[in-house]
């Protein structure tokens, strides 16, 4: 989390509204899922007293994230901005050598702030796709409009940078669609500040100080579940986990989650049941791994039981593998296994895991 922030401003409620475009409408249509979001002049925050800062650099690190701080809603994003304020902007308490080292303690902060990286998640409603290209399979986002955080916290790209895509095969691409619009695939985005000489607080300030705007280098993109599993990470930008930089030396493929097709999570006997689809699915990973010796992430198999437990019509729900020749062996070796005390007509949701034992 950020650490607190040094002021007391506050983001407060707005009536602003973010809508959901219809998945078919964005599916269907390569521009023009959201209005671009018009930014008022900005109205620098007043000078205001403020206690000495430390000289070392006021973020705190979550190493799950690597070198990326977390930033967590409209309050992160408030925190964040005070940390980054221009030091110019403030008073501080004391005499003059104390304001003096309060001054510099305050411009070393914002230096170290506004040089490291932050993640957050832009909820569902806060994001739209510009259009899906069949031809490149990209899913592409909109980034004409700004990315909403919450009430009041907004972070938005420069126009010339751009926009993050992810590669995504038709089938996916729609299930996706589908998921946001339902409020359930969110926006994960690894970022920097970007500073500027007309806007040294980095920050832009409006309605008073009850909206707050960030613009942002994005440097990692990814969509995201609301349990956390990644869908697709994004094909711009040049952070990336160490986990998925290096080889994978010793495959795995796992079940993770296994639902019903109510939706609920299935018992934990038949998950056992159902790991020899990932038995089944670890040949077709190691063979892919010969090619792309770091690939990593989730596909969701789709199965329905047939007699004798057999599985049959099994098919790709969604995958952030970006291997057809995978997703293929996998669902041919599917075809052949059965499922030990699944009965005919149940249908199940299977996200099979790749990667290492060591992860």
């Amino acid at each position: 989390m950020i650490a607190p922030a040094m002021s007391r401003r506050r983001v407060f409620p707005n009536p602003m509204q973010s809508p959901v475009p219809s998945p078919v409408f964005c599916a269907l249509v390569l521009a023009g899922c959201a209005t671009a979001q018009p930014i008022e002049p900005t109205v620098p925050p007043p000078a205001q007293e403020v206690p000495a800062v430390p000289a070392t650099s006021p973020v705190s690190r979550q190493p799950s994230r690597g070198d990326a701080s977390s930033v967590d809603g409209p309050e992160g994003l408030v925190s964040l901005c005070e940390l980054l304020r221009d030091e110019a902007s403030l008073n501080f308490p004391g005499n003059a050598v104390e304001q003096a080292r309060a001054f510099e303690a305050q411009a070393q902060a914002r230096q170290a702030t506004i040089a490291a990286n932050y993640v957050t998640v832009i909820p569902a409603a806060g994001f739209s796709f510009r259009g899906y290209d069949l031809g490149e399979r990209r899913l592409t986002l909109d980034t004409a409009r700004n990315l909403v955080l919450g009430d009041g916290a907004e972070l938005f790209l420069p126009s010339h940078d751009p926009a993050p895509a992810f590669v995504l095969s038709p089938d996916s691409a729609d299930h996706i669609l589908a998921q946001r619009a339902a409020g359930k695939v969110g926006l994960r985005l690894i970022f920097r500040p970007l500073a500027s000489e007309m806007r040294r607080d980095a920050c832009m300030w409006l309605s008073g100080g009850h909206v707050v705007k960030m613009e942002i280098e994005v440097i990692g993109s990814a969509l995201v579940a609301s349990d956390g599993t990644v869908l697709s990470r994004g094909d711009t930008g040049e952070y990336a986990d160490s986990s998925t930089v290096a080889p994978v030396r010793s495959p795995r493929v796992a079940v993770r989650k296994a639902r019903a097709a109510d939706g609920q999570e299935v018992p934990a006997s038949m998950g056992s049941a159902l790991a020899t689809l990932a038995e089944r699915a670890k040949p077709c990973y190691e063979r892919a791994l010969s090619a792309r010796p770091a690939l990593r992430g989730t596909l969701v198999l789709a199965i329905r039981i047939g007699g004798g437990g057999k599985v049959e019509t099994p098919h790709v729900e969604m995958s952030s593998l970006g291997d057809d020749a995978l997703a293929t062996c996998v669902t041919t070796n599917a075809g052949k296994a059965s499922i030990a005390g699944a009965s005919p007509g149940q249908r199940f949701s299977v996200p099979l895991q790749f990667g290492s034992t060591e992860e």
